[in-house]
């Protein structure tokens, strides 16, 4: 039995990200994990979506998001690995800290780190650092 039944991988569009998916297919052949739900959010802070214009940008949100997903599908795939892809528009944070609080399943939060200077870590905060502090169940970054 896995150590981890149901997993949680928060990615996007980085190395970081990347490196995490490899991390959690490694463990998942290994069997220390279970099972895998990849999970993206895309960024909505900008869109207005009472105008018309602005449906268009949030439809190429949703499809990036979707790309990014099927991408490391494909790359768990080929590693004999299966996984649930899910996706929302918002905070990264709060969006992961949610689905986690709302779906008690989840035993571990897997997620890169990303690089982002002192600067902006202290004006912005970074997801992985508000995911670890705030999330109920263990988080393991990767690098």
């Amino acid at each position: 039995m896995a150590a981890f039944a149901k997993v949680l991988v928060a990615v996007d569009d980085s190395e970081q990200s990347r490196r995490a998916v490899e991390k959690a297919a490694e463990l998942v052949l290994s069997g220390f994990l279970g099972s895998i739900d990849l999970f993206n959010v895309y960024n909505t802070g900008d869109v207005d979506i009472t105008k018309l214009h602005n449906q268009e940008r949030l439809d190429e949100l949703r499809a990036e998001s979707m790309r990014i997903l099927k991408m490391y599908e494909e790359l768990l795939k080929e590693k004999g690995v299966d996984c649930t892809l899910k996706r929302a528009g918002g905070d990264p944070a709060s969006l992961i800290l949610d689905l986690v609080e709302n779906n008690k399943d989840y035993d571990l939060i897997i997620m890169g780190s990303r690089r982002i200077n002192k600067f902006q870590e202290l004006i912005l905060g970074s997801v992985s650092d508000k995911v670890t502090r705030l999330a109920a169940i263990p988080v393991l970054i990767i690098k």
